[in-house]
């Protein structure tokens, strides 16, 4: 089938009911295979306007096809979804063109006197859906799917599992995700038989869940290390002591060496990330950072004038 269903109708995407029902009608008096006989070109194009009408000119349908895209949806959907509920024999019923086309359409017997034809999707270059209606049915693997899950920071350290709600083709399920630890920004978790259902009995398709982080207040990441910046007063960093710092696990005191450069990098082991591999966790990187009262006291401005005054 060459190209999407509106391509095919010839009509805008935001087209409506009526003007794609007039498509439809205007190309079935040009390709019915009553006016047509054995041309098998016409034969081919009046299915494929058939299918694209049933889909476009059904609420739910066409909702499904523009979210999920031309391959997606023809691949999620059986012959049966598509021409579900669809009366071909009343929208041309007043073009005097035969209608038993239809009853060997869906596999029937009946009516007018039309010439019979078998609207066969399946074989080499068939549609997707497997085998054409009154014939044999073809197996057809379920469409993979993807879909995107934004987690907190730490979710993405410690791992954890969240419920889905995804909208498919035939309605909605949910499913649980597991996050391993590590997990990273940009990295797809595949969730086998997730995906879209398959044809006849052939297996569902996989889903893909496209993992964002979103960024921590605090933690910056670079591989499996966590860079976080902890204030110090200076006090501390002439005379030395401990400063609190924030980590993964909670808070933890580090002790500052008394004469400690302002700006520098205490590194402690194994308090990173846990590597998606093996499990073996990065380290921190705490940077000091000098702090300063906002509003200081007077108390506070003498002892900063004395500092000043003894070259400190």
């Amino acid at each position: 089938m060459a190209g999407n269903y509106y391509d095919i109708l010839g009509v805008d995407r935001n087209a409506g009911d009526k003007e794609i029902k007039k498509a439809y009608r205007d190309l079935a008096k040009i390709h019915h295979p009553d006016k047509n006989q054995d041309n098998k070109d016409s034969e081919k194009k009046f299915k494929e306007i058939s299918e694209a009408y049933a889909v476009l000119s059904d609420k739910k349908k066409r909702a499904s096809y523009d979210r999920f895209g031309h391959e997606q949806f023809r691949s999620s959907h059986s012959s049966e979804d598509i021409f579900s509920g669809f009366d071909f024999e009343d929208t041309i019923k007043d073009l005097g063109l035969g209608n038993d086309i239809f009853s060997s359409f869906f596999g029937r017997g009946g009516g007018g006197g039309g010439r019979r034809v078998r609207f066969d999707f399946g074989g080499q270059g068939g549609n997707p859906f497997g085998g054409g209606f009154g014939g044999g049915q073809a197996v057809s693997r379920g469409a993979d799917l993807q879909t995107e899950l934004s987690i907190s920071f730490i979710e993405s350290v410690k791992g954890g599992e969240r419920k889905l709600t995804l909208r498919t083709g035939i309605g909605s399920k949910s499913v649980n995700v597991k996050i391993p630890p590590g997990v990273i920004t940009g990295k797809k978790l595949r969730l086998r038989g997730e995906g879209g259902a398959g044809s006849n009995g052939a297996p569902s398709g996989d889903l893909y869940v496209l993992v964002k982080v979103e960024p921590h207040r605090l933690f910056t990441r670079s591989g499996d290390n966590i860079r976080v910046n902890a204030p110090v007063p200076y006090s501390t960093i002439i005379l030395g002591g401990s400063v609190d710092v924030e980590t993964l696990d909670g808070t933890r005191s580090v002790m500052v060496a008394p004469g400690t450069d302002p700006g520098k990098t205490i590194r402690i082991k194994s308090a990173g990330v846990p590597a998606l591999k093996d499990g073996v966790r990065g380290d921190l990187y705490v940077t000091l950072q000098i702090t300063a009262p906002t509003n200081p006291t007077a108390e506070q401005k003498r002892v900063a004038e004395q500092l000043r005054e003894s070259g400190l």
